[in-house]
């Protein structure tokens, strides 16, 4: 989940990079260049947050789900340990039982 936290920055920081490059090889002067950075990476910020937290969202489900079929596996392998045990006390009943 570390992971996750640094998308929007990192989003951010490339999309300013890839435009200050540009910007510069097109010989903008500094006083047009910081606007549009500021917008770029204002823009490419929410964005990134946006799909941050979509990408959360989607992860929390899955593991939601799989923590669920977990569970429902565990249930299952309860159930027929219990039976496993019960079959074996019948048995073993039934040889006492015929031994008298």
């Amino acid at each position: 989940m570390k992971k996750n936290k640094l998308f929007a920055p990192f989003l951010m920081l490339f999309a300013g990079a890839v435009v200050s490059l540009m910007m510069y090889f097109f010989h903008y002067s500094t006083g047009e260049m910081l606007p549009i950075l500021l917008i770029v990476l204002v823009v490419f910020y929410m964005a990134g947050s946006f799909i941050q937290m979509k990408v959360n969202a989607f992860v929390r489900q899955i593991d939601e789900e799989q923590a669920a079929r977990e569970a429902e596996e565990a249930k299952k392998a309860e159930e027929e340990a219990l039976e496993n045990v019960e079959a074996a006390q019948e048995t073993e009943n039934s040889e006492v039982s015929g031994e008298n």
